[in-house]
């Protein structure tokens, strides 16, 4: 079995004599040893006074927002 290419990776190749996470790297972002570090996802806070819900629709949880939906209150 082929080893990948790239330094330091000892996984085996997939296409291109690299191995698969390398390979997706270079299909991505057109080169296999760039790494970009992955989103992390802020949870917001229902703006409702003393709410701690986590938002699901423009800024309110689900339970305010049907309300604020239904009746226009805030």
């Amino acid at each position: 079995m082929e080893i990948c290419i790239i330094d330091n990776c000892l996984k085996t190749v997939k296409a291109k004599r690299l191995c698969a996470m390398h390979h997706q790297r270079l299909i991505r972002h057109g080169d296999p040893e760039i790494v970009k570090p992955r989103r992390v996802k802020t949870v917001k806070v229902c703006e409702w006074a003393n709410c701690q819900g986590k938002v699901l629709a423009k800024g309110y949880c689900s339970k305010h927002y049907y309300i604020q939906r239904v009746t226009g209150k805030e």
